[in-house]
């Protein structure tokens, strides 16, 4: 018996590993194809009563504009932030991109959806999102690859109890406060891939953003 316990456990924790190990991978750079990178925290302020921050398994949706064939495109991306809230998306072609929103879930409250329209200059901004999906429409891109690396930086979106979202982009954090009253310090985000992913291929295009 202990020893199918024991085999048990060696099986779990290799899983474990396993899975540990690709969350860790990154897709070798493909040639006129381009990185995206970011990361992104949710700081709940009061929102039916919760004072919350999020920043691991956020579900982020990207979305561009690119030439395919000779034709303009819209594409769509979904990705999720690990423990530090740090995204990306690997190999995605020439183009302009923005972040068309993202989805978490709030226990008490259910799924939350955060979506910009991207349509209207007038209504340029996130909101509280009704619908159960995030469509991959829109016509405004704030964000062009340079040397192959699609920053978005560090976002944080705060939702408050009238479901006002405050969106904000930042190139480093310098004493951010949240709402739970932790006080964040980063550095660029592609400082944070360019030592966490130093043996890729992608390692000399994020070094050029750091220069």
């Amino acid at each position: 018996m202990r020893t199918i316990v024991n085999s048990l456990l060696m099986l779990l924790l290799i899983s474990m590993l396993n899975c540990g190990s690709s969350l860790q991978m990154l897709e070798e750079p493909i040639e006129k194809k381009n990185l995206i990178i970011g990361s992104l925290i949710f700081d709940v302020n009061g929102y039916q009563d919760n004072f919350l921050t999020f920043r691991e398994n956020i579900e982020v949706a990207i979305i561009g504009r690119v030439v395919q064939n000779g034709e303009i495109k819209t594409v769509g991306f979904w990705t999720v932030t690990d423990e530090d809230g740090n995204f990306y998306v690997a190999n995605v072609p020439e183009g302009e991109y923005a972040i068309k929103g993202f989805r978490t879930h709030l226990i008490g409250v259910g799924d939350i959806n955060i979506a910009n329209e991207l349509i209207d200059p007038q209504r340029d901004y996130y909101e509280l999102n009704r619908r159960d999906i995030i469509s991959f429409t829109g016509r405004l891109f704030d964000t062009r690859s340079r040397q192959k690396i699609i920053n978005f930086k560090h976002n944080i979106f705060t939702l408050y109890p009238d479901e006002i979202v405050r969106f904000e982009r930042l190139n480093r954090l310098r004493d951010v406060k949240l709402t739970t009253g932790e006080i964040v310090n980063s550095f660029p985000v592609p400082v944070i891939f360019f030592e966490k992913y130093e043996q890729s291929g992608w390692a000399k295009y994020l070094e050029m953003q750091i220069k």
